[in-house]
Formats: structure tokens, sequence, C-alpha cells
């Protein structure tokens, strides 16, 4: 059965980023078992209600098994309900295992790339190599979760973004166990605050400015500097709205793209009676399609493979990575251009 929603939490699923289905799963508050699927090995990350508390794989327990895992590519999950697990053996926040791997990972490959040896720091890098963001590109939402790292501390506390001045402090939700001015961190004292936004890890410096108890409790701190960020998708995605012709199961139906990348997009077309099977063998399938694209001179003919499929209300909706477009210049640069036309106006999702 392929994977519709985190309502009906089991089922089979490729192509999908594994730490934003992580994100997924702790948002909804699920307990399962996620079960990681790879050519030669194989592991399992078990959530109590939305904690990760453990992972192993065939050779790896714990937190060693869990960073083996996020590093893993061309994998497919499989969700079960059950968890076998009860015990919380990670005891570290998500989004912390999130980052702690991207850092330990650009540490690897850096160490495993040939290069100037004058180049090479004498010492392990100590942060991750973000790439630096103008203030104006600052889009964290209100609302958002953030984990709070304090320079005279070693617990990683968890907030919330409650409101910005842009230019002058951020104003986040004070963590427990702080409770108001007179207990917590001291005017002055360091940070570093980290999110996960869109499928991007956010992280900047800053300073505690002051903390209120009334009418709530919260912390001022200075707007930053400079942020900072890590792509954890390969291609950032697009909304759109794309009319388009796809060859599914023998036919060809109406649809319609809904987002897209420059490695693949998201389709929803109609469903016929007939298909009340056709998910089960769809996944890793190819389907064709043609459309138009906006400011393109005709129409465009290609192909994607399935990574994940659903059904629900008389549509179907199926993700495909872009089959052979190294091949069809004329359809790559239909995409990059369409891509480059809405990136300013459309929303990455």
């Amino acid at each position: 059965m392929m994977l519709d929603n985190t309502r009906d939490i089991s089922g089979r699923i490729a192509g999908v980023n594994l730490s934003s289905f992580l994100q997924m799963i702790e948002m909804e508050q699920k307990t399962c078992t996620i079960k990681i699927f790879t050519k030669k090995d194989m592991g399992r990350i078990f959530f109590l209600k939305g904690t990760l508390i453990d992972a192993d794989t065939l050779s790896l327990n714990q937190l060693e098994a869990l960073y083996a895992i996020l590093s893993w590519q061309n994998i497919v999950i499989e969700v079960e309900k059950n968890v076998s697990r009860k015990q919380d053996i990670i005891r570290l926040p998500l989004m912390h295992i999130l980052m702690e791997s991207a850092r330990y990972f650009d540490e690897k490959k850096d160490r495993e790339e040939p290069g100037d040896p004058e180049e090479i720091p004498s010492d392990p890098l100590r942060h991750i190599p973000l790439q630096i963001l103008n203030n104006k590109e600052f889009c964290l939402e209100i609302g958002i979760r953030l984990l709070l790292d304090f320079d005279d501390l070693s617990v990683t506390f968890r907030s919330a973004l409650v409101g910005i001045e842009h230019g002058k402090y951020l104003l986040l939700k004070t963590p427990n166990p702080f409770g108001g001015e007179d207990q917590g961190p001291a005017t002055g004292t360091g940070l570093t605050i980290k999110t996960l936004y869109k499928g991007t890890i956010y992280a900047f410096r800053s300073r505690v400015l002051g903390l209120i108890s009334e009418p709530s409790k919260l912390m001022f701190i200075a707007f930053p500097g400079r942020i900072e960020h890590h792509e954890l998708r390969s291609h950032k995605r697009f909304k759109c709205s794309i009319v388009a012709q796809a060859g599914v199961g023998g036919s060809e139906r109406g649809g319609v793209i809904e987002n897209i990348s420059k490695g693949g997009c998201r389709c929803v077309m109609e469903t016929f009676p007939s298909d009340k099977t056709l998910l089960n063998g769809l996944l890793k399938d190819t389907v064709a399609f043609r459309c138009r694209f906006p400011g393109s001179g005709g129409e465009a003919v290609f192909m994607g493979e399935v990574k994940n499929a659903s059904r629900k209300s008389g549509e179907m909706a199926v993700g495909v990575q872009f089959l052979h477009l190294d091949t069809m210049e004329d359809v790559r640069k239909s995409i990059h251009d369409y891509i480059q036309l809405i990136e300013w106006s459309s929303e990455a999702v």
C-alpha cells in the first residue's frame, strides 16, 4: 500500500527526503517504526508520540545507526504503525540530530576530497559550512520552532518565534525551565539559534537582550547580523499550476502539475473507475508528460519515474523524478527557464 498521509501512517514510499519525512512524523506526533531500505542495508527508526527514541541498522545501534541512515541515498521507506521500543535512548531533539548529521557528513566529504595541503584545516570543522544570506532573505515565519544553544549551557532548549522587529530584535517564547527576569540567561549571553524551514536548515548567532514574565514569558534577542543556511533538498520546489497530459496505466489523462523543481514535479490527475489497483504497481513506473510551459515556444514532452503516489477524493497524485533531461536540451531549457521565471514570485514548498 502506498503512503497517503500521516493520518494513515502505514505503507511504503520512495523518492522522498528522509529528513523532511522525519520532521513530518515528529510534527504529527505519531507512534510508528520507520524502516529504511537500500540495496545493501536496512535500518529502523522508532518514534513514540512524535519523539525519535531509537534507531538501528544491520550492524549499528542508536545514534551511530541514526547518522548512518541519514547518509543513505536512493532509499525506500516503509512505515509500520507499531513500535517495539518504548525507552528514549537517543535523548536528542530531531532538529539537533539533522544539524549534526549535515555537519558530520560535510566534514567527512571535505576530508575525503583531495586538495591543496595548505588549505586543509588542522582541526575538524566545528560548524556546518553554510552559505551566508542577506538579512532581507530572513524569511522565518511567526510560530516556527527553534533550537537554542546558549554559550554557557550544555543543554539545547526548544522555543518558538513569536515576533520580529527587523534590524532590532527577535521575540521568542522563553524556554523552560526559564521563567522570567530573575531566571534564565543574563542579558548579553550569546547563543546560537537553529531551525528547519521548508527543507533548509537556518542558523545564526545572537545575544540575549532581556526577558519578561508578564503578560507572557518572552525573551528578546538581538536581530542577527548574518543568517546562514544549509540546503537539505537537492532542488528547491516551487508551486505552480500547469495543465498537462500524463500517460498512466496505458491511457493518457488530464492533470495539473502543482509543483516543480529542476529534478522533478508533482502532478494531480483525474482517475478512472478501473484505477482501483493501479497504485499498487505504479511505484518506479515511468510516466510520459505533455504540457506547455509559460514562456516557451511549444509543447514539451518528457518522462518521469514515479517516486510516490496517492489517491484521494477522485484524484490521483504522483511525485516523479525527471528522466533523460541531459539528452533533451530543449525540454531541459524550458523547465529551467520556467523555474527561473517563477523563482522570485512563487513560494518554495
